[in-house]
């Protein structure tokens, strides 16, 4: 499964926990705490924050496709031959 289905796959599960949570917890006056947390947990629990690591991760290493600062080109060398009719 890709990073980004993965992750949506969390954020739903983090939908259903707040809602579960919610439900689960009404009659509490910490009702929207607990859901929280739970939403939290099931989030967790499904890769939400694997997944978020490694699209971080994936943007930082982006980054570093262009050469480092020490290791700079400055300057091309070209080499031209002419070539005759007489060459065999």
């Amino acid at each position: 499964m890709s990073d980004r289905s993965q992750l949506k796959f969390a954020l739903g599960a983090f939908a259903a926990g707040l809602a579960w949570g919610y439900v689960r917890y009404r009659r509490s006056g910490r009702a929207p705490l607990m859901s929280v947390l739970q939403a939290l947990e099931w989030f967790i629990a499904y890769g939400g924050a694997a997944a978020l690591v490694t699209m971080a991760r994936e943007l930082l290493d982006h980054d570093d496709d262009r050469p480092p600062e020490g290791e700079r080109i400055t300057h091309f060398r070209q080499v031209v031959t002419e070539r005759t009719g007489t060459e065999g």
